[in-house]
């Protein structure tokens, strides 16, 4: 009997979803549904097959990714600070001393990519005004279950352009890209006691 390989393992999925995530980055707020290619395995792992190899470093402090898919990765796994992919449950708020990779003037590229998990990319409560880079004059986005504090943050970590991170947003079966490049106007909780009092 010959043992089955998952789609996300195989490199026609893999070509396809990355396609779909360059898409999504050269698009900010456009968004890519990968159920096609994913077989059983959830949208979260299937970025992660296509994106990290022996070569390529991340992190899964919350542990969002199972034993045996990290083994299948074959991918170095680092602390949050130095990883080039860092996976994180986004329906959590980050923790203050959360520090991702800003990457350096002389190489903004080792800026780390984060990979927040939430509910929904296309509908929810919290909703965002995108401008820059790929958008025509503005683009309105929806989000449930991403804790609006990331948001926040991501302001101060993409500050010093070319410095900063990117955000690939993931949901059980879309993706959604934040590059750096793209501003983001906090629509509904900007002026929030509880973003008041982050800082």
């Amino acid at each position: 009997m010959m043992l089955k390989i998952e789609a996300i393992w195989q490199g026609e999925s893999q070509q396809k979803i990355f396609r779909n995530l360059l898409h999504c980055m050269s698009l900010p707020g456009e968004i890519a549904d990968l159920s096609q290619y994913l077989g059983k395995s959830s949208t979260l792992v299937g970025v992660l097959a296509t994106l990290v190899d022996k070569t390529v470093s991340w992190s899964d402090k919350d542990g969002l990714v199972n034993k045996s898919d990290r083994y299948l990765l074959q991918a170095p796994i680092t602390c949050e600070k130095t990883a080039k992919f860092v996976v994180k449950d986004a329906t959590n708020p980050p923790n203050m001393n959360f520090s991702p990779n800003l990457g350096e003037l002389s190489n903004p590229e080792k800026g780390a990519t984060l990979i927040l998990q939430g509910t929904a990319v296309n509908l929810g409560n919290i909703s965002f005004q995108l401008s820059g880079a790929g958008i025509k004059k503005t683009r309105l986005i929806h989000l449930a279950g991403f804790h609006p504090l990331w948001f926040v943050l991501r302001q101060n970590w993409v500050e010093n352009f070319p410095l900063g991170v990117d955000m690939i947003l993931v949901d059980s079966t879309c993706i959604m890209a934040l590059p750096r490049t793209t501003q983001i106007k906090l629509n509904d909780f900007a002026n929030t006691q509880t973003s008041i009092n982050l800082f």
